[in-house]
């Protein structure tokens, strides 16, 4: 049974708003280096925002577009950034809950007996889906909670 974990329930109106976010910045910032305008408090305004949808659309499109597939049938956990080397679910050594010194979930970092890692940045309640399913297939996996700043 393969099982699909995103990081968000919309991924195609995730993709389009990214890309739309994304061509908008980039013609904020066309606009502002070819100068057709004449004012300067209006060509500072469209470079910043031109920069901040630009950029901002980018690394939230490759944030929310992340996805990791766990088939239990084929024993593996795919990374959707790394889809040639997956981890062997009967090979994993250790799951770690990522928090920070105040107890704020931050990622979970899935670990195997070689050096195959995967550090997955999703919200506590994916994690603790993902973590059930790995112990269903695997109950030998040990369970941590590492605390970092």
């Amino acid at each position: 049974m393969k099982t699909v974990y995103a990081n968000t329930s919309h991924p195609k109106l995730v993709l389009w708003s990214s890309v739309v976010a994304f061509i908008v910045g980039l013609a904020c910032m066309m606009l502002y280096l070819f100068q057709a305008l004449d004012q300067e408090v209006l060509e500072a305004l469209l470079y910043t925002a031109g920069f901040t949808l630009f950029y901002g659309a980018l690394f939230f499109g490759q944030y929310k577009l992340l996805s990791i597939t766990i088939d239990e049938e084929a024993d593996t956990i795919t990374d959707s950034r790394m889809k040639k080397y997956p981890l062997k679910i009967s090979q994993l050594q250790y799951v770690a809950y990522k928090e920070s010194k105040k107890g704020r979930f931050r990622s979970l970092f899935l670990h195997d007996t070689g050096n195959g890692f995967i550090d997955i940045r999703t919200n506590r309640a994916t994690a603790e889906k993902m973590v059930a399913q790995i112990l269903k297939v695997n109950p030998n996996v040990e369970v941590r909670t590492e605390n970092f700043l």
